[in-house]
């Protein structure tokens, strides 16, 4: 075989670093690669600090494993892992970069001290060296120098662990005229946003351990998009999809409708902002959430699948078919993928409509009486009538003679042609009212007390009638004040 004649280029160190400063990292999706090195770690606890002194400084401590000299130098080192070579399952990590990136997105030094068998590692990333020497030259620390970084007491007080620290944050605090005020909008949406990408790790998962992560000593608030704890979510059929690299976990689940949704429930699934907007995909890699309320553009969202979310399960041997970036903020499914789980939509989605649409129909369960009944007068048209068969209705009706009832059925009319769909629609969309369910429960026990008055029917049959089978959570509330 002819030799092949190979001339080496390196890289110049000034513009690489500065092009990869540009990759695009918010504070947040950088802090949450740092918080991934820590849990691939084996931490148990991670501490997210920042302060806006005269001296501000973002700082990131474990209590993990730790590192010794070799292993921090090498984790210093642009490129560290090859992204194609097999790793730990619940290995977080993958191209080598993100400690380097994430953290020069933001900042131009940052500093790394490990504490491992009671031995301390200490380097630093200082890009004004770097533009001094022109050379990948990292900065080693001495005892004394790393005695003096923010949050070392700390460190030193544990076994083990690493400390990430940014300072000189450029980056982060850009054309700020107030460092104080422009690290608190920065910083402010990072609570939530770690709380739902890290929602899996709040509890112990199987073999996997929790993860206990603060922000400025506050414990990140509870995050469940799935509502797992709610008697009320429908899990659907999922599947399990088998490919040579791992296996692709698809578990879809239905939401309840938010009037039967508590407050807590709404702010536990991440807002009642979000229902419309939010549905769709869950893509998890090693627990770690990485995308969602997606559908891949295999079908549009839409008002009435927006009860409907699937959780997806990838294994991190799947980063390169799944197009995996560096931020780990975007994923994308494989043709073959994307094929199986575009004929699992329309059974997801379907659920969905059927529940969104089922207060208001006559196919729902036969022991439901709704109040408004869907009339399809011929296809591609409908219209929505009260239900004379209703037994407020029908009961109010056969106490009227003729002319009465005549005119009452006028009214019905009346309200029956003035529906505000486009409002009501619009309403709907934003997922934005207000609920008092002691306002709600007393509402509801009046109109309970009223028909059971009106009919004769006994309690248990009272609740099968719309609105009150709406609210199934409040049914043993209103059941209890009836006794009353």
């Amino acid at each position: 075989m002819a030799s092949i004649n190979t001339i080496e280029v390196l890289p110049d160190p000034v513009s690489l670093f500065e092009s990869m400063r540009a990759v695009g990292y918010t504070v947040e999706a950088a802090i949450a690669d740092l918080i991934d090195n820590s849990i691939s770690a084996g931490a148990e606890r991670v501490e997210v600090a920042y302060n806006a002194s005269d001296d501000p400084f973002v700082a990131v401590l474990d209590d993990g494993v730790g590192m010794n000299d070799k292993g921090l130098l090498e984790a210093m080192r642009h490129g560290s892992r090859n992204p194609t070579v097999n790793r730990s399952s619940n290995d977080l990590g993958r191209f080598g970069l993100g400690l380097k990136t994430a953290s020069l997105s933001q900042c131009q030094k940052l500093t790394v001290v490990s504490k491992r068998e009671s031995r301390y590692a200490a380097l630093c990333w200082d890009l004004n060296v770097v533009r001094r020497t022109k050379q990948w030259s990292v900065v080693a620390l001495s005892p004394e120098e790393i005695k003096l970084l923010p949050m070392f007491d700390k460190l030193e007080s544990q076994a083990n662990g690493t400390l990430v620290l940014w300072q000189d944050l450029d980056r982060l605090l850009a054309g700020s005229g107030n460092p104080a005020t422009e690290m608190t909008n920065k910083f402010t949406p990072l609570l939530e946003h770690l709380a739902l990408v890290f929602h899996r790790f709040h509890e112990k998962e199987g073999s996997d351990h929790a993860v206990k992560i603060l922000v400025n000593g506050l414990t990140l608030p509870v995050r469940d998009p799935f509502l797992t704890t709610s008697s009320y979510r429908q899990p659907l059929e999922g599947e399990v999809i088998r490919h040579e690299k791992g296996n692709v976990v698809v578990a879809p689940f239905l939401l309840p409708p938010i009037s039967h949704l508590s407050q807590e429930q709404i702010e536990l699934a991440g807002g009642r902002d979000g229902l419309r907007g939010t549905q769709g995909f869950y893509v998890y890699r090693a627990r770690r959430l990485v995308m969602w309320g997606t559908w891949f553009q295999l079908v549009p969202k839409d008002e009435f699948f927006k009860l409907t979310r699937v959780q997806v399960d990838i294994p991190n041997s799947f980063d390169e078919l799944w197009a995996l970036d560096i931020k780990k903020s975007t994923a994308y499914p494989p043709d073959i993928i994307r094929t199986k789980l575009k004929t699992l939509i329309p059974h997801f989605t379907g659920r969905s409509r059927e529940t969104v649409t089922y207060p208001g129909r006559t196919t729902g369960p036969k022991e439901f009486v709704p109040l408004w009944q869907r009339i399809e007068p011929r296809r591609g048209s409908f219209r929505y009538e009260l239900n004379p068969k209703h037994p407020a209705i029908a009961s109010f009706a056969g106490l009227l003679d003729d002319k009465e009832r005549a005119n009452f059925q006028f009214i019905m009319e009346i309200f029956s042609a003035s529906i505000p769909f486009e409002a009501i629609y619009a309403d709907m969309c934003s997922d934005s009212r207000k609920r008092d369910d002691e306002k709600l429960l007393l509402e509801l026990v009046g109109i309970a007390a009223t028909l059971k008055t009106m009919t004769g029917m006994d309690s248990a049959e009272i609740i099968k009638i719309d609105p009150l089978i709406r609210h199934p959570n409040l049914h043993a509330r209103i059941l209890e004040e009836l006794k009353k």
